[in-house]
């Protein structure tokens, strides 16, 4: 990050290019059976939300170029202790999905083993002979099939947590997936704008709603659908529990901009009922704290979890 951002601002890691950040309504499903009642589910009822939309990769590049797609979700509002040292009274809970239902890595040690050629100092020469050794072909085989995706609208896509999350109780674990709505009246834009993706969502949401089903998948068989293993895709009926509604706005402008790049997303700002699992979620505890301490450090950015406030959905307030 260091040798990418010189006498710049610091973006992330990953998912550096930010299509938008919008205001957004998470509502959950009216009458759900008494064993999805848990966590952010226990009652029905809605919370306010800010979803930020972005590309993966770590530079900003021209979004005709394959490359996962992320959906990144906190919600407010949300009563009770937290996982996270240090927000444990936050109100907010945090939602981070992408456009794979895998990981391009097994687990840690391969993906520990693919950032240490990416970083150094002869990366190309570096990260070929990581690819070189079969042992590594699966992850090439991931990247490009499942990872490195292209697409025309943001809206269009689903997306998935990848990794697994307890549900309630630690007898039980799903994997989060959301998928647009078939009534979605999508806007499509001059496609040869190297930021078409952001400008589709802006035509779109001038005078359209765009909403999302929001699905659970229980793990049903513990050698079929590991938790240790996130590039293994599970195959469980999925079961709605949400709706994910984003109302007409204007986000386009400056100041949005600038508060989503601020934002941070962890997905240790969790209640314990949905606290992540596997290897890769435990790591990513304490990476992504790293990360973002380091990079609100070098903008001089002292950043607070956000509050909905009164009126946070009304359309006047949308812009």
């Amino acid at each position: 990050m260091e040798r990418l951002y010189v006498n710049t601002r610091t973006l992330r890691q990953v998912h550096a290019k930010m299509h938008g950040c919008l205001k957004a309504e998470f509502i959950i499903e009216k009458e759900l059976p008494e064993e999805l009642r848990v966590g952010l589910f226990k009652e029905a009822r809605s919370y306010c939300a800010w979803i930020r939309f972005s590309n993966g990769k770590s530079q900003v590049l021209n979004d005709k170029q394959g490359d996962t797609r992320g959906m990144a979700i906190k919600l407010m509002g949300v009563v009770g202790e937290k996982l996270l040292d240090g927000q444990k009274n936050a109100l907010t809970q945090d939602l981070v999905l992408a456009s794979s239902p895998v990981f391009f890595a097994k687990n840690l040690a391969q993906f520990n083993g693919l950032l240490k050629a990416s970083i150094a100092k002869n990366d190309k020469l570096a990260v070929a002979l990581f690819f070189l050794q079969p042992w590594h072909w699966g992850i090439a085989k991931r990247t490009f099939s499942k990872l490195l995706i292209k697409c025309k609208h943001l809206f269009e896509l689903s997306y998935f947590s990848g990794t697994p999350y307890q549900f309630g109780d630690e007898t039980r674990a799903v994997k989060y997936h959301i998928q647009p709505s078939a009534t979605n009246k999508l806007v499509f834009t001059d496609a040869s704008d190297p930021n078409f993706l952001r400008k589709n969502m802006v035509a779109t949401l001038a005078a359209n709603d765009a909403s999302f089903d929001f699905f659970i998948q229980f793990q049903t068989d513990a050698d079929a659908m590991p938790i240790e293993d996130a590039s293994v895709a599970w195959t469980s009926p999925f079961i709605k529990v949400a709706t994910i509604r984003i109302p007409a706005q204007v986000f386009d402008n400056p100041t949005r901009d600038l508060f989503g790049d601020n934002l941070t997303y962890n997905i240790w700002h969790s209640l314990p009922a949905h606290r992540p699992l596997g290897g890769f979620n435990r790591a990513r505890k304490f990476i992504y704290q790293e990360l973002y301490t380091f990079r609100s450090d070098r903008n001089q950015v002292m950043f607070e979890e956000p509050e909905a406030g009164t009126g946070f959905l009304y359309p006047e307030n949308l812009k």
